[in-house]
């Protein structure tokens, strides 16, 4: 681990007055940032630009970098940080998800791989403001620029906010901890949470070296006890935050992903919960008396610590305002982060640059594009022309009763969701599986519906598999283009073994809003069951404007006059874009393998072509001229 190399500004800038005008200002000296890349690789930074910009891509210090520069920029700039690598052995760039909008409103964006796959939130901000300082000499100094990241960019983004207020005039963070401690410490309490359901004792956690293999042998096995996993689930629930929107789905998510993070945190002597007081809430069956008696105390490596939390700390002295958005449900970074933030940044007296919002979803970072660019447009109103933008009291005592979310798009299990066009029509399917010849778990089962030669994808959410038990429910046409309808049929998927598997069997549409019964078998011998193979793409929908086309938006692709899949945008859930299968020649005989498609959006063809090759989800969006 090694320190940052750079602490920010040398000069004491306080935050921009949100209604003062645009001026020219002295470009700050130069951040000084490491020359080499600390142990990984850089990939290849090339790229294409999209219609009516230009990329300029290459190395800078340690690190690679993309701009993009629209032909017609507005002088504003928006440097986009990404999230932690997970120690992967190449670093890589990677474009905001807001890309197009961007392009299309004038924005120029630019973003670092960063030197380092580890979780660098400090040095990421040092490193997004050494390309600001490139794109400054390069192209001249933008009239505003707003930094924004995700997951630990976002946390990278809390930190840009208080060290660099003489390049950035604005911050938009989405879903990041509130900062190294808080974040090492979400998964530090998964870990002890787990340990003391388990019946962890102190002497046999300091009598063995071994974590992964206390982790494997003796917490999992105890854990796969439902009884046990309740009571874990309840315990870690309430030390995030309590109970709240989609809490327990959000919980499910991201398990693998802490059990992996927390074994490793502990394993390297990171976890510092020596002198935690932990307070449980309403969920949990213990007191918080018993909980601090018997959990686990962890051993630090305190110089090894010291060099990971130096400079990836928040101070709560912001310096310009900064919009954060959060999840309700995040498993990965807890809604209980936001709330670390706001108190640090009230203790700070900088309240008045801090807004939170939130939505109610399962996810980590589950926010549309749309969302994401309201959020962007709410901070420059705020710093342009200092509209100030509502947000979230996440301070509130109970979570379920949070003053106002910001959702754009319903989320499944909300009234809002049952309300969209065709809610009525979904149905429910439930029963036994098995892979192979025996019940199994998952934890997603998904389902396409068959009908006129047609493949479309039309869950209505993915559901888990236990013990072969499942339910799920099915879109119907008035929902999504291409799903349910009377003779159709639907056929189940499913990812076991490293393989996405079809059912063998396929049930007939019971009939809008009913329910049915359905017992299918998986095979990793015949993974494609009753579905035909498809050529699968999976993207947004846009004007040519950058504006994304709404919800219901039907999508058809067709190899020349004969079309080949049918779908429509989404009109719940966090992904605002479509998923649409191709069929070849074995579903329909004018559908030929090596094909060129066209796409039509809402009946007018779009400006995109692609190949009716059979493949994994192609991310493919798509424009109507």
């Amino acid at each position: 681990m090694t320190a940052p190399a750079c602490t920010g500004d040398n000069e004491k800038a306080t935050a921009p007055s949100a209604t003062a005008g645009a001026r020219v200002r002295p470009l700050p000296p130069p951040v000084q940032v490491r020359p080499e890349p600390e142990g990984v690789t850089l990939g290849d930074p090339a790229f294409v630009p999209l219609p009516g910009a230009r990329a300029d891509f290459g190395r800078l210090g340690g690190a690679v970098y993309r701009i993009e520069l629209p032909e017609h920029w507005n002088r504003r700039l928006v440097l986009f940080m990404h999230g932690y690598e997970e120690l992967g052995p190449e670093a890589h760039v990677t474009a905001p998800d807001i890309r197009r909008y961007l392009i299309a409103n004038g924005y120029a964006w630019g973003a670092s791989s960063f030197s380092s796959t580890s979780l660098i939130p400090g040095r990421a901000a040092d490193e997004t403001a050494a390309l600001w300082d490139h794109f400054a000499r390069k192209y001249g100094r933008p009239t505003r620029t707003y930094v924004t990241g995700l997951s630990m960019g976002g946390m990278a983004t809390h930190i840009a906010a208080e060290r660099y207020a003489s390049r950035f005039d604005g911050a938009l963070a989405l879903c990041g901890s509130a900062g190294q401690t808080p974040a090492v410490m979400a998964n530090v309490d998964f870990f002890v949470a787990g340990a003391f359901i388990a019946g962890v004792t102190q002497p046999e956690l300091d009598a063995g070296t071994d974590i992964a293999g206390l982790v494997r042998d003796r917490i999992l096995p105890a854990l796969r006890d439902p009884t046990a996993h309740e009571r874990f689930e309840r315990i870690v629930l309430d030390l995030t935050g309590g109970p709240r929107s989609s809490d327990r789905e959000g919980f499910s998510l991201e398990e693998d992903t802490n059990w992996r993070r927390g074994e490793l945190l502990v394993a390297a002597h990171l976890a510092p919960n020596r002198d935690t007081h932990y307070e449980l809430g309403p969920l949990s069956t213990v007191s918080s008396d018993e909980f601090n008696r018997a959990v686990v105390r962890l051993q630090t490596n305190d110089p090894l610590l010291r060099s990971f939390v130096e400079g990836n700390e928040t101070t709560g002295h912001l310096r310009m305002p900064l919009l954060t958005l959060h999840t309700t449900g995040d498993g990965q970074v807890p809604i209980e982060q936001a709330r670390i933030l706001q108190r640090r940044v009230d203790a700070a007296g900088a309240r008045d640059l801090l807004v939170q919002r939130v939505m109610r979803d399962a996810s980590h970072c589950g926010f549309t594009s749309t969302e994401a660019e309201a959020g962007l447009e709410a901070l420059v109103a705020w710093v342009e022309h200092g509209v100030k933008p509502k947000g979230t009291n996440v301070l509130v005592k109970d979570l379920r009763r949070l003053d106002r979310t910001f959702e754009l798009s319903p989320r499944p299990g909300t009234p809002e969701a049952s309300s969209v066009k065709g809610a009525g029509d979904r149905v429910v399917v439930r029963g036994q599986l098995t892979l192979d010849g025996a019940p199994f778990d998952a934890k997603w089962l998904g389902a396409v519906v068959r009908r006129a030669g047609l493949v479309t994808p039309c869950q209505y959410t993915l559901s888990p598999v236990t013990n072969g038990r499942y339910e799920i429910t099915v879109l119907a046409d008035g929902e999504g283009s291409g799903c349910g309808a009377p003779g159709a049929e639907v056929v189940l998927w499913t990812f076991a073994r490293k393989k996405q598997l079809y059912s063998r069997e396929a049930v007939r549409w019971p009939g809008n809003g009913a329910t049915t019964s359905f017992d299918a078998t998986f095979s990793t011998s015949s993974p494609q069951g009753a579905a035909p193979p498809t050529s699968d793409f999976a993207g947004e929908v846009f004007a040519r404007n950058g504006r994304q086309l709404p919800p219901g938006t039907r999508i058809e692709a067709y190899v020349g006059g004969t079309r080949c899949g049918v779908a429509s945008v989404r009109r719940t859930g966090n992904f605002s874009g479509y998923t649409l299968s191709v069929v070849g020649p074995d579903s329909i005989a004018r559908c030929g393998r090596g094909a060129t498609l066209t796409f039509r959006i809402d009946g007018r063809r779009a400006t995109d072509t692609a190949v009716n090759e059979p493949s994994g989800h192609e991310s493919f969006d798509l424009t109507r001229p």
